[in-house]
């Protein structure tokens, strides 16, 4: 294995103990988890072409171990997952004071689930099947915003 690779990431490691906002702005980072390894893959080619720089996980703990997670600019989140769900994901994102932009992936999109959501941030709610690109346009409009 490389040394710019690092097991479990499909994307370069960069070193990250110095980085900031400005660098995320710069590196387009936008991290995904989701258990679902060909939907992992996917996102990612698709996101890839938008410029984007994507680090996978396939569990919350991945995500939350990720030294690179501050430096994020959109996070992507499966809502159901073994271990913990994406709202629980992304709390402990939050209780760890960082504050980008979340999208929810879930099945059932149902006005419970979405105030849930709003509740503990996510800044998009998406229904898979995701259709005619809508999460792709999502992040690329989010990181259009920052750069």
């Amino acid at each position: 294995m490389s040394p710019e690779r690092r097991a479990g990431y499909s994307s370069p490691v960069v070193p990250w103990e110095a980085k900031s906002l400005d660098t995320a702005r710069t590196l387009r980072l936008v991290m995904i988890v989701n258990d679902d390894a060909a939907m992992r893959d996917a996102m990612q080619f698709a996101l890839h072409l938008e410029d984007a720089v994507v680090r996978l996980h396939e569990s919350g703990a991945g995500l939350l171990a990720d030294p690179a997670l501050p430096a994020c600019a959109c996070l992507v989140l499966k809502f159901h997952m073994p271990e913990m769900d994406g709202l629980e994901i992304l709390c402990r994102v939050r209780a760890m004071g960082l504050t980008m932009p979340a999208i929810l992936l879930t099945n059932n999109a149902s006005p419970a689930l979405r105030e849930k959501a709003a509740a503990a941030g996510v800044w998009l709610v998406l229904e898979k099947p995701i259709m005619d690109g809508a999460l792709v346009n999502a992040v690329a409009a989010r990181l259009r915003e920052i750069t």
